[in-house]
């Protein structure tokens, strides 16, 4: 459905986008706490999320205007390295990257996720005719999908882990909430809307 809608475009994609930015944004702010400063969090909250995730608005019209597919890239990418991720610190396990932040995250589990960035990307580049990346593209959204995207999922974790809860909510019924399923998009979306910005507008 998600794949539909983005490539749709249009209102439906703007409503949709619209609506899981409101729902992670209240999310956001159920993770404050007693002693944080509300105006303080409000503002970081409306930069960290709501700023963060309005970039797929102005990255959905370039895709328009360029007859391209970053928006379905950027979000398959870091959709991907996150099952990726899963997959390999499963099955392999073995060191953790920040136990007292989030003890699930491995070594393997990373470079799981940089492999499944790479294999996703060479194969969108190849059969994508609206796309022609060139290496440097192919290695900076890698670098953004992959360790970009693991620090917005940590960086979420450490404000779940300080506001002593396990998910941001129970919207999705056993997935946690918006902003968990969110928390790797988030961070990736600016520097990808930069980058495709630099590179590709005239």
């Amino acid at each position: 459905l998600a794949i539909w809608i983005i490539l749709k475009g249009g209102l439906v994609f703007y409503l949709f986008v619209g609506f899981f930015t409101i729902m992670a944004f209240i999310e956001f702010l159920s993770l404050k706490k007693e002693e944080t400063n509300t105006i303080f969090w409000w503002i970081l909250g409306i930069f960290y999320v709501c700023l963060s995730l309005s970039c797929l608005f102005v990255l959905r019209d370039i895709d328009d205007r360029l007859d391209s597919y970053f928006t379905l890239m950027l979000f398959c990418g870091v959709m991907l390295n996150d099952t990726f991720a899963y997959i390999f610190g499963n099955l392999i396990g073995g060191r953790k990257i920040a136990p007292s932040i989030s003890p699930n995250k491995t070594y393997a589990g990373l470079f799981g996720g940089l492999v499944g960035s790479t294999i996703f990307i060479l194969l969108f580049d190849y059969y994508s005719t609206a796309t022609d990346l060139k290496m440097i593209d192919i290695i900076v959204f890698v670098f953004i999908f992959s360790i970009v995207g693991f620090l917005g999922d940590l960086l979420e974790s450490y404000l779940k882990r300080s506001a002593n809860v396990k998910d941001s909510s129970n919207l999705l019924m056993g997935h946690g909430g918006v902003l968990d399923r969110l928390d790797s998009l988030i961070l990736t979306c600016p520097p990808t809307l930069l980058y495709v910005i630099g590179q590709y507008l005239p």
